[in-house]
């Protein structure tokens, strides 16, 4: 809830990882949005750091440690929400873009982002 980009990166170099860069995630108002990414200098270390942090505590707040995956990556959770697009939801609320999407384009994931590994913060 209090923790900011400085605070993140101090957590993840108590194993003495070389951590390359923190982002916290906020919201347009800056206030946390309870998730952020940390990356390593070698996948290695982020998986040292996975393993050692996961589950473990800042402040009051449990840690849960998952590699980041990149938009479109098929290992992705299929998007669920009616305002996705890519989910069967937004093609039934919205069959003007099902219609206007070339075929197995709608596949197309929102959201997501780059990093070695991300936590909440």
């Amino acid at each position: 809830k209090r923790c900011d980009e400085r605070r993140l990166r101090e957590h993840f170099e108590l194993r003495g990882s070389e951590v390359t860069d923190v982002r916290v995630m906020r919201t347009r108002e800056g206030k946390s949005r309870m998730f952020g990414f940390v990356g390593f200098r070698t996948p290695e270390q982020a998986e040292e750091a996975r393993s050692y942090f996961s589950r473990s505590f800042i402040d009051t707040s449990r840690l849960e440690i998952e590699m980041a995956k990149s938009r479109g990556d098929s290992e992705l959770a299929r998007p669920w929400s009616r305002h996705s697009k890519g989910s069967s939801a937004y093609a039934r609320t919205h069959p003007e873009a099902a219609q206007a999407a070339p075929e197995g384009a709608q596949g197309a994931l929102s959201g997501g982002g780059e990093g070695s590994g991300s936590a909440p913060s």
